[in-house]
C-alpha cells in the first residue's frame, strides 16, 4: 500500500502485518456464512409468537377497519402544524450535531368523512434558508398520515418505500412475527387505560418488510402509537442510511383514537464517495383543534386528497415568531430518543445485515484535503482512496497520498467492523503513515493549502508518524474512543516554496519508536439542544525510545491531557455570548518537543504568531459577543439571497503559558499571560468568518479569513 522512501518499520512490524492478514482470512468465511444465513427465513423463538401476542395482534387487525365503519363517527376536522427541515451533518463519526440548511413551517387543514374519505389542504407556509441550497421535498411530506398508514405502505411518493405490507393488515400474521414488549398505564381525565407494546419483525428479513413496535390499547386494541423502520430490501433509494416513522394518536371525545403527533426522519449518504457527510430530512407534525361530527362543507367534499392554497394565500397565514426560533428542539439533532430507540429495537429484532445500507466499492476520503493539498513539508500532495463495505458492517478501506516535493507516499489501510445502528462496539485495525499535526487545527485544510501556496502562510506543524494498531469504541457510548498503537516519529524538513513570501521554520522533533495509547471523549452540554455547547477532551500516554537532536539515546515517558470546550448563551436582543477554553498539559521528564503543548494562531492565540507558544501546560480562554447588524443582501440565483445581516463578534482572548520550552527556536515566549483583543464578522449565512486581532503583550496585528469550523472536517 505504501511506497515509502524508507522502510515502513523494522522487522517487528511484519508480525503485526501477519496478524492483520490472518484476521482477514478469518473474517472472510464468517462473512460468507452470515450472508447465507440472512437468505433463509427466521425460525420462531420462544419469545416470539406466543399466544398472548398473537391474540393481541389478531384483535388489532380486526379493529383496524372498525373505525371506518363506526356509524357514530361521521366526520372530523383538525388543524395540523408542522415543520420540514433539511439538515447537514459533517465530521468523523458525526459527533457534532447537524446544521439546519433549510426549514419550512406549515399549516394544514385536515378533513375526514364517511365512508373513509379525506382531504388535506395546505393553508399556511413559510420557509427560511440558513445556508445556500436548493432543497425539494416529496409531496407526501406535506401531509399527515391518517389511519396509521395504509395496508400497503408507501413513503417518499413511492421512491423511498413502496408497497410494504402493514404489520396490522389482513394476512400480516403470515408475513410477520410478534412478541409482547413493555406495558404501561395512561391516565386520562375520566379513566386510566393500559397500553401494551407489541414488537414485530418479518419472518423473512430478506423481503421488503417493516420492523418496529405498535402500542395497543388493551381494552379496544386501537393503535396508540406506531413506530417502524424498514428492512434494506424495502428501501428503494440506495442513498438512504436510516428511515424511521413515528405516529402517535390521542383519544378524542373519549372514544376515537385520532392522529396527534407524527415524525419522520430520513438520513441519506452518498453511495459513490465515502466522506463523513450526510443529509437529514426531518418532518414533524402536531395535530389539534379537532371538531367531530359537525359536518363538512360542500366545497371540502370536492377537494382532492391533498391540495394547496395559492402562494399569496399561504404567506398570509399568521405564524408566530421567527421560523428558526420556534423549531422543536428535536429538529436540531441528528437522532432524537425516538429514532435511536427504533433503530436499536430493530437491530435487536433482526440481523444487522437486513438493516444496513449496502455498499460495494466507493471512493474513500475524509475531505477535500485528502485528495489535494499544499504544504511546506510536502509541496503538492495528491491522493485517492477506496473503501469496500460488506452488509455485515465490515469495511476494508485504504487511502494513499503522494507528495510531489517530498517525493514520498503517505496513507492508511484499515479493516473495521462499524455497525451503523449502534449497540455493538466499533473495532478497527489499521496501519498508517501520516504527517501528524502538533496542536489543534488553526484553520481549514483548503484555506491552509491556498494560503501556503500563494502567501507562504502554512499553519501546520507536522511530524512523520508511522503506526500500526487498533482503535475501539463502545457500542452504546461512541463518544468514547480508545486507541493503542506502536509508532515511529521523525522530524520533517522544509521541501517546498510558495509563489510569494517565505515559509517559517519547521518545529523540531526527536526520532522515537514506542507505544502510544489515546483515550478520547467528545460530548455536548444539553441532551437535545445543539445550541447549548460542546466539549471534548483527550488523554494520551506515550512511552518510546529513540534519539534527541544531538543523536543521544533517550527513553521518554509522558502523559498528555487536552480539553476543548464551547458554550453558547442566547441573549434577549439576539446576541450570543460564546465562551471557549483550550486546555493542555504534559507531564513527564525530558519530553521531546513533539510531546509538548502548542498554541498560537487564529483559533488558539489570535494576535500572535502560529505556534509561538510551546510549553508543558497552557490555557486559552475566550469570550465573544455576537451582534446582528444590517448588511446588503446578495442575490444567489436559484438559492435565493443571502441574509440582510451579518454578525459582528468582538472578542477577548488570552494565552496562559506555563513550563515554556527553554529553546528559543521552539517557543518565543516565557511563562505568563498573553492577552488579545479582536473583532470578527460572520458573513454569507455565517459560513465565512473574517477576524482582525491584536496581541497586547509582545503581539502584533493579525488578519484571518476562514470558513465555518463545522466544515473543517470535510475540507
Amino acid at each position: 500500500m505504501f511506497a515509502l522512501s524508507q522502510a515502513f518499520f523494522p522487522l517487528r512490524v511484519a508480525g503485526y502485518a501477519a496478524a492483520i492478514f490472518g484476521w482477514l482470512l478469518l473474517v472472510a468465511p464468517v462473512t460468507h456464512a452470515q450472508q447465507a444465513a440472512d437468505s433463509t427465513p427466521m425460525k420462531r423463538g420462544d419469545a416470539w409468537n406466543d399466544s398472548i401476542a398473537l391474540a393481541r395482534v389478531e384483535r388489532a387487525i380486526d379493529r383496524r377497519g372498525v373505525q371506518l365503519a363506526d356509524s357514530t363517527l361521521l366526520d372530523y376536522q383538525a388543524t395540523a402544524r408542522g415543520f420540514l427541515a433539511f439538515l447537514a451533518q459533517l465530521g468523523e463519526d458525526f459527533v457534532d450535531p447537524p446544521r439546519v440548511v433549510q426549514t419550512e413551517q406549515l399549516a394544514l387543514r385536515v378533513s375526514w368523512w364517511q365512508p373513509g374519505r379525506s382531504a388535506q389542504q395546505l393553508v399556511g407556509r413559510r420557509d427560511t434558508t440558513l445556508m445556500p441550497a436548493s432543497v425539494g421535498y416529496y409531496r407526501d411530506r406535506y401531509g399527515v398520515v391518517l389511519d396509521n398508514l395504509p395496508d400497503r405502505i408507501r413513503l417518499g411518493d413511492g421512491f423511498d418505500v413502496a408497497d410494504v405490507p402493514h404489520p396490522l393488515a389482513q394476512g400480516a400474521d403470515s408475513l410477520y412475527e410478534y412478541r409482547r414488549g413493555e406495558s404501561f398505564s395512561m391516565r386520562l381525565p375520566d379513566r386510566s387505560i393500559v397500553v401494551q407494546e407489541v414488537q414485530f419483525r418479518p419472518r423473512n428479513p430478506s423481503k421488503a418488510r417493516a420492523v418496529g413496535s405498535v402500542y395497543l390499547d388493551i381494552e379496544t386494541s386501537a393503535v396508540v402509537r406506531l413506530q417502524l423502520t424498514f428492512t434494506r430490501a424495502a428501501i428503494l433509494d440506495r442513498r438512504i442510511e436510516t428511515l424511521v416513522v413515528t405516529l402517535e394518536n390521542s383519544l378524542v371525545r373519549g372514544r376515537y383514537w385520532l392522529p396527534r403527533r407524527q415524525e419522520v426522519e430520513v438520513v441519506r449518504r452518498s453511495t459513490w464517495m465515502d466522506v463523513p457527510a450526510r443529509g437529514i430530512v426531518r418532518g414533524h407534525w402536531e395535530v389539534s383543534q379537532y371538531t367531530v361530527n359537525e359536518g363538512v362543507d360542500a366545497l371540502t367534499l370536492i377537494l382532492p386528497k391533498w391540495s394547496s392554497l395559492s402562494r399569496d394565500s399561504l404567506e398570509k397565514w399568521a405564524f408566530e415568531g421567527e421560523v428558526v426560533n420556534v423549531l422543536p428542539p428535536d429538529m436540531l439533532v441528528a437522532r432524537d430518543a425516538d429514532v435511536r430507540d427504533a433503530q436499536l429495537r430493530a437491530e435487536t429484532a433482526l440481523r444487522a445485515a437486513a438493516l444496513s445500507r449496502p455498499m460495494t466499492l466507493a471512493a474513500a476520503g475524509r475531505g477535500v484535503s485528502d485528495a489535494v493539498r499544499y504544504s511546506r513539508t510536502e509541496g503538492l500532495g495528491l491522493g485517492f482512496g477506496l473503501a469496500h463495505r460488506w452488509p455485515q458492517a465490515i469495511t476494508l478501506s485504504g487511502r494513499l497520498r503522494y507528495g510531489v516535493d517530498d517525493v514520498s507516499a503517505k496513507g492508511r489501510v484499515s479493516l473495521d467492523k462499524r455497525p451503523a445502528l449502534g449497540g455493538a462496539p466499533i473495532i478497527e485495525l489499521f496501519a498508517e503513515r501520516q504527517y501528524r499535526e502538533l496542536g489543534i487545527p488553526e484553520r481549514a485544510g483548503v484555506t491552509n493549502s491556498l494560503a501556503s501556496l500563494f502567501f507562504g502562510s502554512d499553519y501546520t506543524s507536522p511530524v512523520d508518524a508511522r503506526a500500526i494498531g487498533v482503535q475501539w469504541r463502545p457500542g452504546n457510548a461512541r463518544h468514547w474512543s480508545l486507541r493503542a498503537a506502536y509508532e515511529n516519529e521523525r522530524a520533517l524538513a522544509l521541501v517546498s516554496r510558495p509563489l510569494s513570501g517565505t515559509f517559517g521554520p519547521i518545529k523540531p522533533a526527536w526520532s522515537l519508536s514506542g507505544m502510544r495509547a489515546d483515550v478520547a471523549r467528545t460530548g455536548r452540554f444539553g441532551a437535545t439542544d445543539a445550541r447549548n455547547g460542546a466539549w471534548t477532551w483527550r488523554a494520551t500516554a506515550s512511552s518510546a525510545s529513540g534519539t534527541d537532536e544531538r543523536d543521544v539515546a533517550v527513553r521518554p515517558t509522558a502523559l498528555r491531557f487536552e480539553a476543548d470546550a464551547l458554550v453558547q448563551w442566547p441573549l434577549s436582543n439576539g446576541g450570543l455570548i460564546v465562551a471557549s477554553t483550550l486546555l493542555g498539559s504534559s507531564l513527564g521528564g525530558g519530553l521531546p518537543p513533539q510531546w509538548l503543548q502548542y498554541a498560537g494562531g487564529p483559533r488558539s492565540g489570535p494576535g500572535y504568531g502560529f505556534h509561538d507558544f510551546v510549553g508543558r501546560a497552557m490555557a486559552s480562554p475566550r469570550i465573544e459577543w455576537r451582534l446582528p447588524v444590517p448588511f446588503p443582501s446578495l442575490p444567489l440565483g436559484k438559492y435565493g439571497a443571502s441574509p440582510s445581516r451579518i454578525l459582528l463578534a468582538p472578542f477577548a482572548q488570552a494565552v496562559l503559558l506555563h513550563g515554556a520550552h527553554p529553546s528559543p527556536t521552539v517557543s518565543r515566549y516565557q511563562d505568563g499571560v498573553y492577552p488579545a483583543l479582536g473583532v470578527g464578522a460572520l458573513l454569507f449565512y455565517d459560513l465565512l468568518r473574517v477576524d482582525v486581532s491584536r496581541g497586547l503583550h509582545r503581539g502584533t496585528w493579525r488578519f484571518a479569513i476562514d470558513v465555518d469550523r463545522a466544515f473543517w472536517g470535510i475540507l
